[in-house]
């Protein structure tokens, strides 16, 4: 018997898509539903096997869904949340994919909801880059608001890993924090690397700026909502990245190449401690 009877996939893009495929694959549901806002990217989900069926109907969509998966920007995922508050069935099992956790799970109340954030994916985006193993050996934060050892949280943490994810249990602030650092400052100074990069220069670019700044093609509308809904942790980690860099600034206004090394050093020992993913 398969975990769920039907499981639907609201916004079936890169990660949505990745869900649906991995979802079949493993055989984790008799149907998977795909809710699109455009009716016209339905077919080619379908096809590719992404999803069983799509509609671009909502509520139509997470009828009788046993596990609902919001896979869209986080203001949308907060504004499904409210509705699913609704039209939710009682036994059915939300959960998210969003890159920040604190106000989407505020916004879930009393719904069976646990935060989920798989640290897969890419810059690309649609469902045209997704895949089957995209959450293969990745970490997967589950954040649950209420009753850490409850048989949802059991059920989640079964499903995840059984698509080839590691998971790791937190609280919302926690990963919000944590995640202010290790994603969206990563994105931020990225994104501005490539504002205050002048025009004449891109024209030479060469591997360090590309490898940099790959990121800055990641969808602006996703990251827009991201800035937005953890705005307070991302200043925060801005500011340090801001100290980081007037430390370098003022050793290089210095010629100080002891302090530089030094810099360098440190810089790169942290770097060899990121875990290669096998």
């Amino acid at each position: 018997m398969k975990p769920f009877k039907k499981i639907t996939i609201i916004g079936v893009g890169l990660l949505g898509g990745s869900v649906g495929l991995a979802v079949r694959k493993h055989k984790l549901a008799d149907k998977v539903t795909g809710f699109f806002r455009d009716k016209g990217k339905i077919a080619a989900a379908v096809k590719m096997g992404a999803v069983d069926e799509g509609t671009d109907d909502f509520k139509k969509a997470v009828a009788h869904s046993g596990l609902i998966i919001l896979c869209s920007p986080v203001s949308d995922i907060i504004k499904k949340l409210k509705i699913l508050k609704k039209i939710a069935g009682k036994t059915t099992l939300i959960t998210d994919t969003g890159s920040t956790k604190l106000k989407i799970v505020k916004a879930a109340g009393r719904l069976d909801f646990i935060g989920s954030h798989p640290l897969a994916g890419s810059e690309q985006s649609g469902v045209s880059h997704a895949r089957a193993d995209l959450f293969k050996n990745s970490i997967l934060i589950l954040t649950p608001e209420r009753c850490k050892q409850s048989r949802s949280l059991k059920r989640l943490t079964e499903f995840w890993e059984k698509l080839g994810s590691k998971t790791i249990v937190m609280t919302p602030e926690k990963h919000d924090r944590i995640l202010a650092f290790s994603s969206h400052l990563p994105h931020a100074t990225t994104f501005s690397l490539m504002h205050a990069l002048p025009k004449e220069a891109i024209g030479f670019a060469a591997g360090g700026l590309k490898d940099a700044t790959r990121i800055a093609l990641s969808n602006p509308d996703i990251w827009a909502d991201i800035f937005i809904s953890n705005s307070k942790e991302i200043i925060r980690s801005i500011t340090v990245f801001e100290t980081s860099l007037k430390t370098l600034k003022k050793a290089v206004a210095g010629l100080d190449k002891k302090e530089l090394v030094s810099f360098l050093i440190q810089a790169k020992d942290k770097r060899r401690l990121i875990p290669s993913k096998s």
